[in-house]
């Protein structure tokens, strides 16, 4: 199931936390190395602005953070596919194919997610999760936040783990964290050129390109999100998907 491409980036994401929380300020804290959730060999790739939990949430922060790097190395070296088993001992936390239930109500980011995948993806149910099966969702942000606390993102670690070659295989990224990223910082870590702005007001709609990919800039996706502008998008990357 795992490519060579994200397993080498596994391995490399277990062996820079490994450094990490061998500084011991560092235990307890947000891992700037962590992955993601979803299908990690889906053609497309969602990046939000930061995960939305208290940074206090300890639970969470072990699950979605800190251990989110050895948990894909256990699947890899366990041949494990996509399922519902749960990963650990947390009373909420699934798994990183399928993080949580319940997060999928009114104007909750997962829930324009799943509206956005399922204009591509018509096949998609409306069951929690599911739309997970078909993209795969990191953050630009490492730091977990209620409520997002800066505005522009420059944490160079962070950026340099972003330019993975992993993040960049996607046929399709969908960067929906605003102006959280500058034009040149877009370029500069997916390896793409500004081609097109055609943003409505409070609708950001960037387009970058390269002979293999399209990256679509968007604002953040959650409460009043219209309709039409979650199929504006979708129209986009369509365009470079081999399957729909």
């Amino acid at each position: 199931m795992f490519d060579k491409n994200f397993k080498n980036f596994v391995s490399f994401a277990v062996q820079k936390s490994k450094e990490y929380y061998s500084n011991e300020l560092n235990l307890n804290t947000a891992n700037p190395y962590f992955i993601g959730f979803g299908n990690p060999n889906s053609e497309i790739l969602i990046m939000g602005k930061e995960k939305g939990f208290c940074e206090k949430n300890s639970e969470q922060l072990q699950y979605e953070s800190i251990e989110n790097p050895n948990e894909w190395k256990y699947y890899i070296d366990n041949q494990v596919e996509l399922n519902k088993l749960k990963y650990g001992n947390s009373e909420y936390y699934i798994n990183a194919f399928r993080p949580y239930f319940s997060k999928m109500k009114g104007g909750h980011t997962w829930n324009k997610y799943h509206t956005l995948l399922k204009n591509i993806y018509p096949q998609i149910k409306k069951d929690e999760n599911e739309f997970l099966n078909y993209t795969f969702i990191s953050e630009i942000n490492f730091l977990p936040s209620r409520l997002s606390k800066i505005k522009k993102f420059n944490n160079i670690e962070r950026i340099n783990f972003l330019m993975n070659e992993y993040f960049r295989s996607f046929n399709v990224i969908i960067c929906a964290c605003g102006d959280y990223l500058t034009d040149s910082q877009i370029e500069e870590i997916f390896d793409v050129k500004f081609e097109l702005n055609i943003s409505n007001p409070n609708e950001k709609l960037k387009i970058f390109r390269n002979d293999k990919r399209v990256l679509v800039n968007t604002r953040q996706l959650s409460m009043n999100i219209k309709m039409d502008y979650l199929i504006r998008i979708s129209e986009v990357a369509k365009e470079y998907l081999t399957s729909k």
